[in-house]
């Protein structure tokens, strides 16, 4: 049987695979490859809940997130521009799960304003170029990037690398695929954003599977 970190490693290979075979999108079975790497993601948190080595509220909030992410990876797949809403939804649930999971493991450190300030000023640099194409998505847009500006804070609020790092990488993510979409298109804009996210999501796992778990017993 693969230890959870041979699956973590997995997933990182699925999602390289999925984009390699990007210049060939799409192919059949392309939004199965797109969501394997979190679903994987939720084996292994699983697999740590009945080795009782994370509570069973961290797996649960922690499989919530993946599988939404999983949807919204899915409904990306399909056509980022047709179903962006669902996909909005779907990463909207992920970073409510995300946000309950960070919560508790807050350090408080000295400059902690910054870290709540650079983030702010990305969200709102990003909402202001977003406003004259958003049309009814604006305020949906606009809860979204809220609720994703408090993940990414909170991930640089913990004591742990990985979080922080990943936080960052889920809020750069999902701003690029705002900016492509409301603000301004670019070249190979799906593996540049699909790569940039699934790096947020393995880091993130990372530091909430392996390098935090004991913060994940409590």
């Amino acid at each position: 049987m693969m230890t959870s970190q041979r699956l973590w490693l997995l997933a990182a290979v699925l999602g390289i695979g999925y984009i390699v075979f990007w210049p060939w999108h799409p192919y059949p079975l392309s939004d199965a490859l797109k969501a394997s790497p979190v679903l994987l993601l939720v084996v292994i948190a699983w697999r740590l809940w009945r080795a009782k080595q994370i509570t069973s509220m961290a797996a649960m909030l922690y499989g919530a997130a993946m599988v939404a992410s999983a949807v919204g990876d899915v409904f990306l797949d399909w056509d980022r521009h047709a179903y962006l809403k669902q996909a909005l939804l779907s990463f909207l649930v992920a970073q409510l799960c995300l946000i309950a999971l960070l919560w508790p493991l807050q350090v408080r450190r000295r400059y902690d304003g910054w870290r709540l300030l650079l983030p702010a000023l990305f969200a709102l640099f990003l909402l202001w170029q977003f406003y004259p194409n958003t049309g009814a998505m604006w305020w949906p847009v606009v809860v979204y990037v809220v609720c994703l500006w408090a993940m990414a804070v909170l991930a640089l609020l913990t004591a742990n690398g990985w979080l922080a790092v990943g936080g960052i990488c889920f809020l750069v993510a999902d701003g690029l695929i705002g900016i492509n979409r409301f603000w301004l298109p670019f070249a190979y804009s799906t593996p540049i954003i699909v790569s940039v996210y699934l790096s947020a999501q393995l880091l993130l796992a990372y530091g909430f599977l392996f390098a935090s778990r004991q913060s994940l017993r409590q």
